[in-house]
């Protein structure tokens, strides 16, 4: 069975206001990324994971923890910030092993679809989304 060539489709945005979402939006933006593209991934012909009721399940714990940190202060005490302080830090983990999981599925699919490109692993563990972003305008100009 032969691969289809460049018959995913992924949607062009400009890199510059990826990373100016995920700075102002403490990284929420990552999640919506992923959940905005989900239909071009699913429908791929590679079987390549990505949890997509996780990122789901992130972005509502990302907007939730950014509230609280924002109006927290007001109306927990000092042990209540700690407590939520410790669930942001171990939770933190999982967000970022989510992230480097699901950019390396992605790799996968696009490298699948597209055999021209060469996206590199360092880059990726650099810039994640950003640089795949990047490698999909790239994409979509060829």
């Amino acid at each position: 069975m032969d691969k289809p060539v460049g018959s995913l489709p992924l949607k062009k945005t400009n890199v510059f206001l990826v990373v100016l979402f995920t700075i102002i939006t403490a990284g929420i933006y990552l999640s919506f990324w992923f959940l905005r593209r989900r239909k071009a991934f699913r429908e791929s012909t590679i079987n390549s994971y990505i949890p997509f009721k996780w990122w789901t399940v992130f972005a509502v714990y990302l907007i939730l923890s950014f509230l609280i940190n924002l109006i927290g202060g007001v109306f927990l005490t000092p042990y209540g910030e700690t407590v939520i302080e410790s669930i942001n830090l171990i939770l933190t983990y999982y967000f970022i092993g989510l992230l480097y999981y699901s950019i390396f599925r992605v790799k996968d699919v696009i490298e699948y679809h597209y055999s021209e490109t060469d996206i590199k692993s360092v880059w990726l563990v650099l810039f994640h989304v950003w640089y795949l972003q990047f490698k999909i305008n790239r994409l979509e100009e060829n």
